[in-house]
């Protein structure tokens, strides 16, 4: 674990992986429109609806996985949404227009992923834009908020009626509570997987069971140790500990950035 107030209380928010329904069009957005900078690619053509490619998004990093189509038929939306500081201007981000649609203020594509964009530098220099904290919709926030902050040990930094803000390692978790999807449609939980790094996966997920947490089981690969989870509201989240062979891949680098950087200042 991260940190020693226990839980996740300094783990960060390593990923945000995003099912999508086509890579062409998604590197097009992410890369072209938003400059997000590429720190890894897994796709491997001409092998069908298989690819992987990652993005340094400052204090957490996209990941976007290739799915069927037919998972983006239904009409139906993430509960999550990217809220993102950009160096971008309004001209800039009309092109957003190209690949989804804008509503109160969020900007919604294809596949139900939602993003909003606050214009301001990002904090590191080298980045057009970034992440500055991923929005959960939840549907009992006083349940949700307990388990946040006893089951997952995260800091809770503010509260209102509607919403709670959480700090982790990196970026800020922040719920709202809701019904809905941002856009309106009903809520999926499916296509977006926020996950914490943690240095012993296997400790980690004795620790959190011991507060609660009940996870799917522990899973090992090429790329690590996992454990997900579900909370309250239906959001699956994982556990995350990167094996060696994976910090020697394109993303590796930042991966260890994110390991090992100081608990974020909040704004």
């Amino acid at each position: 674990m991260n940190g020693t107030d226990g839980g996740l209380a300094h783990a960060p928010l390593m990923f945000v992986f995003l099912d999508i329904s086509s890579l062409p069009r998604h590197r097009r957005l992410l890369e072209d429109v938003l400059r997000l900078r590429v720190i890894e690619n897994q796709f491997h053509p001409p092998h069908d609806h298989h690819g992987l490619v990652k993005y340094d998004a400052g204090g957490t990093i996209i990941g976007i996985n290739l799915f069927a189509e037919r998972k983006f038929r239904k009409a139906v939306a993430d509960g999550a949404t990217l809220m993102c500081r950009t160096g971008l201007g309004p001209d800039e981000l009309a092109r957003l227009d190209d690949f989804g649609g804008r509503s109160g203020g969020l900007f919604t594509d294809v596949d139900g992923h939602h993003y909003g964009f606050e214009h301001a530098p990002p904090g590191d220099g080298g980045l057009t834009t970034e992440v500055d904290h991923l929005v959960l919709v939840v549907a009992d926030l006083a349940e949700s908020v307990a388990y946040y902050g006893s089951v997952l040990g995260l800091r809770l930094l503010d509260r209102d009626g509607t919403s709670a803000r959480f700090g982790t390692g990196t970026i800020d978790l922040v719920l709202r509570q809701g019904t809905s999807a941002p856009d309106g449609r009903p809520l999926r939980y499916d296509a977006c997987l926020p996950v914490f790094y943690t240095a012993d996966v296997v400790a980690a997920e004795a620790e959190l069971s011991a507060r609660g947490l009940r996870t799917r089981g522990l899973g090992f690969s090429d790329i690590g140790g996992t454990a997900r989870f579900t909370d309250p509201s239906g959001h699956v989240l994982c556990l995350y500990q990167p094996s060696a062979e994976s910090l020697a891949w394109g993303s590796g680098q930042k991966v260890m950035e994110l390991m090992t950087s100081a608990p974020r200042a909040h704004r």
